[in-house]
């Protein structure tokens, strides 16, 4: 069920209450279980089947690899956990792209084969959930984890845990099975309200910034011939802040919840609109997975070891993440683009450290606000094939942007929700350049009834300029 709604809110208040009951009894972890599996089983009741079956294969396989008493049996158990987890991922996210293309690939040479696609429906979440299985036998491989986990109702409530499993933050079992180990602790009253307003906060982002913009970009990209040049930039700049509204919220949502019920989970966003590169964009959007990558896949191919390493480790990187967002070729697309665009940043770094000209003060402030537009516009740009349904999309738009036709259409029927836009934005800016700027720590420090006055004022004008209309989290899909 979706954090937006209103099941939802019916079934936090339900644990919640169970929550306080149970705390403290043996019966907490099998209630924890039980209500990660009905919020799971609320799309569809199948889906958690296979959630079940990956996680029994997984626990099974790291009792093994920590068990077994050569390397050769603990790499065959790693190999069969890899090949569960990945071909359960392909099969139900890939096959039917895969067919397709080689469909079209065939037919192009003369060759037809026919339909070969099979009616098969995602189960939501399954990208990073398996993701998550993943490193949990890696990390016992490698002896990142020391002990496995042998109780299988807890490692199938790590796997499950509601507030982060079906999109994310990327949990590792390192981090989040000992606390699953223990019984709930005393939570202090602190903690459990900064939770509150990250909760607080990510429900603004969703609904009063990236709900509002969806409207704005779902009509460009619906009928894109029906729009200029300048409505696609403004739609392509709605994009930016709707995705990162929407998945930052959602992000930020799961980690106050689990903070409230006393559960840490890491940061998987830090302002990445205020990155001055590629590299430190990717160092602050989606930190879990670029970090998973960075771990299990780019590190393990040698990383940055030599000049070529790093540029094969990055196309190889890029499109893979892009792959992993969907299975089509327009994430294929936006996963080159991202990884030609840092290995040019890398180019550009090594001239800059040749060059004797070195700037300082306001001109080296400068030059960072420089960067900052730079990169949020080339950002901003790589989002189109990310948002576009097709190719075919991509193109027609990118067609009408380089037209040139910037002139103000007539009859804008969407100026109250591009309006609720920009006020929701420029709150979200000003909230993200004080926090860049070191404000959050101070305001952490100030007393509660305070910050109580700055959420109810952000609920207030959640209310007034919110979009209710529900839309599903974007990464709901991933």
């Amino acid at each position: 069920m979706s954090f937006t709604s209103l099941n939802f809110l019916l079934f936090i208040t339900v644990f919640s209450a169970g929550f306080m009951a149970l705390a403290r009894t043996r019966a907490f972890t099998p209630f924890l279980l039980v209500a990660s599996y009905i919020f799971y089983g609320y799309w569809d009741y199948r889906f958690c089947g296979l959630l079940a079956l990956s996680t029994f294969i997984d626990f099974y396989c790291g009792l093994k690899i920590a068990d077994s008493p050569n390397r050769s049996t603990k790499k065959m158990y790693l190999f069969i956990s890899l090949g569960a987890n990945l071909g359960m991922l392909f099969f139900f996210k890939y096959y039917n792209f895969f067919a397709d293309s080689a469909e079209i690939a065939l037919a192009s040479l003369g060759v037809e084969i026919g339909r070969r696609t099979l009616d098969i429906l995602l189960p939501v979440g399954i990208s990073f959930y398996t993701f998550q299985n993943l490193s949990y036998g890696i990390d016992l491989y490698t002896g990142e984890v020391k002990e496995p986990e042998r109780s299988l109702m807890r490692y199938a409530t790590f796997v499950a845990f509601f507030p982060q499993l079906v999109a994310g933050p990327i949990v590792r079992a390192r981090d989040l099975l000992p606390q699953i180990q223990q019984r709930p602790r005393e939570i202090p009253f602190e903690e459990r309200f900064a939770g509150l307003e990250k909760v607080i906060w990510g429900y603004f982002l969703k609904i009063g910034l990236a709900d509002n913009a969806a409207v704005v970009v779902d009509a460009r990209f619906h009928q894109p011939e029906f729009f200029n040049a300048l409505q696609h930039v403004i739609g392509l700049v709605c994009f930016s802040l709707q995705i990162y509204g929407d998945f930052a919220g959602y992000s930020l949502i799961a980690i106050g919840l689990a903070q409230i019920f006393g559960y840490t989970m890491c940061e998987n966003f830090a302002r990445p609109y205020f990155a001055t590169g590629m590299r430190d964009f990717w160092r602050r959007w989606h930190i879990s997975l670029s970090t998973w990558f960075r771990d299990y896949l780019y590190v393990p191919m040698g990383g940055s070891r030599t000049r070529w390493l790093r540029i094969r480790n990055v196309v190889i990187t890029m499109l893979i993440s892009g792959l992993w967002h969907g299975a089509n070729w327009t994430f294929v697309l936006w996963g080159a683009m991202h990884g030609g665009l840092m290995l040019v940043e890398d180019g550009a770094r090594r001239l800059a450290a040749a060059s004797p000209v070195r700037l300082s003060g306001p001109m080296l402030a400068a030059g960072r606000l420089v960067m900052i537009g730079l990169v949020f516009m080339v950002v901003t740009l790589t989002w189109l094939p990310f948002r576009a349904d097709n190719l075919q999309t991509v193109w027609t738009i990118l067609g009408i942007i380089g037209h040139g036709d910037f002139g103000l259409q007539q009859g804008n029927q969407q100026a109250s929700t591009l309006i609720r836009v920009a006020v929701a934005g420029l709150i979200v800016l000003l909230v993200d350049m004080m926090v860049e700027r070191g404000a959050g720590r101070r305001y952490a420090g100030t007393n509660v009834v305070a910050r109580s006055m700055a959420c109810s004022a952000l609920i207030l004008v959640m209310l007034l300029f919110g979009s209710f209309a529900n839309h599903a989290f974007i990464y709901f899909q991933f």
